[in-house]
């Protein structure tokens, strides 16, 4: 049994390819197929990156044709050429070796980036040799999972002995989404440039979510029917004291000292006490469409949609939402309705906030289960509340369906469409925005 689970553990390794090489055939997925000679192909190509620098990979193949056309003429004078290229690339190589790096690396990466904007990665490198410098040295320099992009790596020419020096990087971040960002890699490309050394100290990876552009909006219409529970008090984060002034009465055994009002005390000729009562908040239902129908054709019976602009500016408009309501006075609940149902629910916080913009930036497309297959506890929780926004990803019957038994459970219902506003078919009562208005940032009312 060890010995299955340490090769089940290998074998998984091993078809997940290195992890400084971003292989999209490699990447795991539920119920897809890792072939093994990509996983060795990658992991020779991935150290083949770790040892040659770019440069290297030029000149190694001219390298190898003058060296073997010198073996074949063997009168040519490319035979000179051919010796003197060889010492080049064994001197390098064995700078290489002699001057290899010992850094330690700490790497600070955001938690949360927005999509469509730049950040930094900071480094702190630690030459841990006494007596060698280190020199010439770049950090990351390899790809990374697509929807990510460098603009300027971390580089710099000497870190002294003992010494600790500062560095950043500058990336793009192009998508939304869930990023693992590999341990750090420190490469020396002394003296050369040809070949490299890789210092990869024992580092944790670190998890980067993008969360989807939003523009904030100015003025919402919430449909009639809202309910003001008691219950939202506790769930919500307080701002200041959650407590509503209410009137003065005489002072009764057990009341708290603090609310005794001495001014007004002094005019009646008796302890007068300030009563308050609890704070009612506003709780709202907000259900987010996450469906894309898979694409079909003779040579693939379902393929998933990786990318779909209708979602994406659909997740920057919830995220729009919940920024409005959660600077006023509510508490959402949020329904994703995706091959499962997601709930959450957001106060009156900023940390409630970060966390919604975490779960949108993770939040997949659903290829299988329709919006309208919500179960009877999830629409009695809903109807509980009394009113919902609905984001939906276009209209058709089940879209249709689902309305119908929301507002059939007592639910006031607004319905967001995105989809192309000259469609005609679309009832009166709802409203529709495009995707690109959304992600243009010319929404600010609803």
């Amino acid at each position: 049994m060890r010995l299955r689970d340490r090769y089940e553990k290998l074998m998984g390794h091993f078809l997940d390819g290195p992890d400084w090489l971003y292989v999209e055939s490699l990447e795991k997925r539920p119920r897809s197929y890792r072939s093994p000679s990509v996983a060795l192909a990658a992991w020779c190509y991935g150290y083949y990156q770790r040892f040659v620098s770019k440069a290297g990979r030029i000149i190694l193949p001219v390298a190898a044709l003058v060296m073997f056309y010198s073996m074949i003429a063997l009168d040519s004078p490319t035979r000179i050429v051919a010796i003197v290229i060889f010492v080049i690339l064994l001197v390098d190589l064995y700078g290489v070796v002699m001057f290899r790096p010992k850094l330690r690396i700490i790497r600070s990466v955001p938690e949360r980036v927005r999509a469509g904007a730049e950040f930094n990665m900071r480094y702190e490198l630690m030459n841990r040799r006494k007596h060698w410098t280190a020199w010439n040295i770049e950090l990351d320099n390899y790809r990374v999972k697509n929807g990510i992009s460098w603009l300027e790596h971390a580089r710099t020419g000497v870190v002294p002995a003992n010494t600790q020096v500062s560095l950043s990087a500058r990336l793009f971040a192009e998508r939304r989404g869930k990023y693992v960002i590999h341990a750090p890699i420190a490469d020396s490309l002394f003296p050369f440039g040809i070949f490299k050394w890789s210092c990869s100290p024992n580092h944790t990876r670190d998890l980067l979510l993008v969360y989807p552009p939003f523009q904030p909006l100015q003025r919402l219409t919430l449909p009639i029917g809202m309910k003001y529970q008691k219950e939202g008090v506790s769930r919500a984060s307080k701002v200041g004291e959650s407590m509503d002034f209410f009137g003065c009465r005489e002072f009764r055994d057990g009341d708290e000292p603090r609310h005794i009002d001495w001014p007004g005390s002094a005019r009646a000729g008796e302890i007068i006490v300030k009563e308050y009562q609890e704070e009612y908040l506003s709780r709202i239902a907000l259900i987010v469409d996450t469906f894309v129908p898979g694409l079909k054709s003779f040579r693939f019976v379902r393929r998933k949609k990786r990318y779909s602009p209708t979602l994406e500016a659909a997740l920057s408009l919830t995220a729009a939402l919940v920024d409005y309501l959660t600077r006023g006075e509510y508490v959402v609940d949020i329904f994703a309705a995706g091959t499962q149902i997601y709930h959450f629910q957001a106060g009156r916080h900023l940390t409630c906030f970060d966390g919604i913009l975490d779960i949108l930036a993770c939040l997949e497309p659903n290829n299988e289960h329709p919006i309208n297959r919500l179960s009877g506890d999830v629409l009695e929780e809903i109807s509980g509340l009394g009113s919902a926004v609905a984001i939906m990803l276009g209209w058709d019957q089940e879209r249709q369906t689902l309305v119908e038994r929301l507002r059939g459970s007592g639910v006031a219902v607004k319905v967001i469409i995105i989809g192309d506003p000259t469609t005609t078919d679309i009832p009166p009562d709802m409203t529709i925005v495009s995707p690109e208005e959304i992600q243009s940032g010319m929404v600010s009312e609803l």
